[in-house]
């Protein structure tokens, strides 16, 4: 595939897979953002669920672990070889991407899909929730988290809110930079493409940290008390 047509962060993750656990585990993954999406996501039990985005496969592991059907993508082969490895023949792991094509043949194959901070990596949002539509059955639920607009704008100065506009965030791997970009965009941009594709919002969540999140980072927890950082929703295909 050209350089310009590849996942913007794919070769980011590659280079992040294999140190991302120790990212998980920290305090704005497992003590902020996490805790918010699995009150989001309903009972799964018995049912066959995408996890999109999936990371090394923190997702797919506790869907599996509440009796679901899982089948996990990322664009990242890094991440996907992670994943694969965590969840082992418990699940179906393979690449995707969520802009282009999820590659199922079939419409209605799934009774949820989970995407956990992975749709900032995406500039096109109708494109994605539509193809999530599309693989949804009636009444299928969608579950995700991304960057709150209002951090992002607050974190980055001299933008204009109401933009989509691609920014980069940086990571150190072993001592060295990566650069990870992304794309900010505004409330407006997160909620109308959803709607527009067959959704119903069903609730927001902007969470706040957990008392885990003091313990780990108690220099940013005032601040993450008054200032939202992640954004969640869930939302039922129509």
């Amino acid at each position: 595939m050209p350089p310009d047509e590849r996942p913007i962060a794919e070769d980011a993750y590659d280079a992040l897979s294999g140190t991302y656990g120790a990212h998980e585990d920290g305090a704005y993954c497992a003590d902020l953002e996490f805790p918010a999406m699995t009150e989001l996501v309903p009972d799964v039990d018995g049912k066959r669920i995408l996890d999109a985005g999936c990371g090394c496969g923190r997702y797919a592991e506790w869907l599996l672990d509440r009796g679901a059907e899982v089948v996990a993508v990322d664009a990242s082969e890094g991440m996907v070889e992670r994943a694969a490895k965590r969840v082992g023949d418990r699940a179906e792991v393979r690449r995707a991407d969520m802009e282009a094509s999820l590659d199922f043949a079939n419409d209605d194959e799934f009774d949820g899909v989970v995407c956990g901070l992975s749709l900032h990596y995406a500039e096109d949002w109708r494109r994605v929730f539509a193809e999530f539509a599309r693989v949804l059955r009636p009444r299928g639920f969608l579950a995700f988290s991304t960057h709150h607009p209002l951090d992002d704008y607050v974190v980055f100065e001299d933008v204009n809110y109401f933009d989509v506009e691609r920014e980069h965030m940086t990571w150190s791997v072993s001592g060295e930079s990566v650069d990870v970009p992304f794309y900010r965009r505004p409330l407006s941009e997160i909620v109308n493409p959803l709607v527009e594709t067959g959704f119903r919002l069903d609730e927001l969540v902007e969470p706040t940290p957990t008392e885990g999140f003091a313990e780990k980072k108690p220099e940013s927890y005032e601040k993450r008390l008054r200032r939202p950082t992640f954004l969640c929703a869930r939302a039922t295909r129509r």
